[in-house]
């Protein structure tokens, strides 16, 4: 109680001062240098391959990083990964979906695309008799041709037995800003056409988790690269791990063929463990929100006051070495900030915007100086009357001698 008392005391004793005429122009002032070098970063074709680095970097990132520290690994209880990366032959990859159905699944995701028909037709034959042993597949295709002007796919790429039963077809297609940046979301849905298409990922989630799948107000989802890992098991011992197969999310796929690597904030993965974490994410994070503009503005001006004060303080307290109080208590408030958000996306689902708040406490300084050489600079001529009745009233003023 008496901590609790001293800190109000102190909010009451100082609370005008933290919204000082001063710290908001310190504030603003720090703004104006970070647009200043964002501009010229933005404008000079030599920053590129920095813009480009700052562009595809969010703070889930670092949310992602903290969550997969240490040692100790969480496994899913409900996807596993078939990894049959070394077979190319159809008769194989057909007895391996076979000893998977055996297992008993509750439902299989085929991350594969046999696109076309192939010479040996007793091997085609095969694959499409232990798919139809498979009871509640959904099968991977490929929309193309998405045409910006009518907002919807034109074409879609499907196995060659399309036509030899009535099968569950899902999407694979991720998304990306561009070819090597990191796969951080995935859609729902998709149009071709009249027809609506369900993606791999959140598809296969409904069909194991038995709800029906609709067109949801947020098509776009961020997918939580968390510290869950999925066992893998391999093509050759499917039958000695039964246990791991039975009643869960079975997805058929390869662990290491390079053509279907993908960037992620957590390195580069298999396509089809990123689509083990889509499900997962939809599984058991359904939708994160994220901060509007207004209050990520809203927030941004509260810690950049706080940040502005307590510089302030360090500044009239010790003079001499506020230099490196400053920098300590930047780094504690940044420090804070991220743990604040770490939490708030980790537990809650909410993605809170720490860039503008990160790049005004960063500049901060800097923008104080400036300040501060104006108000010195104004004490120094008091002929200019309102200027230094302007500088007089600065917490920063100090009388000529």
């Amino acid at each position: 109680m008496k901590l609790l008392n001293k800190i109000k005391k102190f909010f009451n004793e100082n609370l005008h001062l933290m919204f000082h005429r001063d710290h908001i122009i310190v504030v603003l002032l720090a703004w104006a240098i970070a647009g200043f070098w964002a501009a010229f970063f933005v404008n000079f074709s030599i920053f590129d391959p920095v813009n480009r680095a700052l562009s595809d970097f969010k703070m889930t990132d670092i949310y992602f990083a903290i969550q997969r520290m240490g040692h100790q690994v969480n496994w899913s209880n409900d996807i596993v990964l078939i990894d049959i990366t070394e077979q190319y032959n159809r008769d194989e990859i057909a007895h391996t979906i076979e000893q998977v159905a055996a297992c008993e699944p509750k439902t299989v995701m085929m991350d594969l695309i046999f696109e076309k028909e192939g010479d040996d037709l007793v091997a085609n034959g095969e694959l499409i008799s232990a798919i139809d042993q498979v009871p509640d597949a959904v099968l991977s295709c490929k929309l193309i041709a998405s045409s910006e002007k009518r907002g919807v796919f034109v074409d879609c790429i499907k196995s060659f037995f399309e036509d030899f039963g009535d099968y569950t077809w899902a999407y694979s297609n991720v998304t990306k800003k561009e070819a090597n940046s990191n796969l951080r979301d995935y859609t729902m849905y998709q149009s071709l056409d009249t027809t609506t298409y369900y993606s791999l990922a959140y598809l296969s989630a409904c069909h194991y988790l038995g709800k029906q799948p609709k067109k949801e107000s947020n098509n776009q989802r961020t997918i939580i690269y968390s510290d869950t890992e999925f066992p893998v098991v391999h093509f050759d011992s499917i039958m000695q791990n039964k246990a791991l197969i039975k009643n869960r999310l079975a997805i058929i796929g390869t662990m290491n063929e390079e053509a279907d690597m993908h960037f992620t904030p957590v390195g580069k993965m298999p396509g089809m463990k990123t689509q083990a974490y889509a499900a997962h994410t939809y599984m058991y994070h359904h939708n994160i929100s994220i901060m509007s503009n207004a209050l990520s503005w809203i927030f941004t001006v509260i810690i950049c006051l706080i940040a502005a004060y307590l510089g302030m303080l360090a500044k009239l307290k010790s003079p001499r070495f506020y230099i490196y109080w400053t920098k300590l208590i930047y780094l504690i408030i940044c420090t804070i900030m991220a743990w604040i958000g770490f939490i708030c996306f980790v537990k809650y689902d909410y993605d809170i915007s720490l860039l503008l708040p990160l790049l005004g406490v960063a500049f901060m300084e800097r923008g104080r100086i400036h300040y501060m050489w104006f108000i010195d600079y104004c004490t120094i001529h008091p002929q200019w009357k309102r200027l230094y009745k302007f500088a007089s009233e600065s917490v920063y003023f100090k009388p000529p001698k």
